[in-house]
């Protein structure tokens, strides 16, 4: 439908300007201590872990979104009636979590996440830019 459409370019524009913005324009973000001399992860270990986290939030949060292609405003209307999507969307999010901050110093060498995570400030930045 052409309210699809006009959702799909919408969101695209949305995500990518988030993503160019947060990937130039970056050191309004608390928490980031570049450590250069870190060989396994890099001077911007912190910031490309709240780019991944970031984009993985906006997928998230468009689901909700997607549910409805006629333009409508309640996007919360009729969610508890399909259990399955709520853990499917819980089940993201806690994953989600998990990898950033839990697992973080294990996954470090395979996708360079920061060892020890995102700060709270930065998880609110996260979920600021998400929904």
């Amino acid at each position: 439908t052409k309210q699809m459409l006009m959702n799909m370019i919408g969101m695209a524009v949305y995500e990518v300007g988030v993503m160019v913005f947060l990937l130039w324009d970056y050191k309004w973000i608390p928490d980031l201590q570049p450590n250069s001399d870190d060989p396994i992860t890099g001077s911007k270990s912190r910031h490309y872990t709240m780019l991944f986290n970031i984009f993985v939030l906006l997928q998230v949060f468009n689901e909700y979104n997607a549910r409805f292609l006629r333009g409508e405003w309640q996007i919360w209307r009729g969610l508890t009636q399909n259990p399955l999507y709520l853990m499917i969307s819980f089940g993201t999010m806690v994953f989600q979590v998990v990898m950033v901050q839990i697992a973080a110093p294990v996954l470090t060498h395979a996708l360079k996440i920061h060892p020890e995570g995102l700060s709270g400030r930065q998880w609110l930045i996260c979920l600021g830019f998400g929904i």
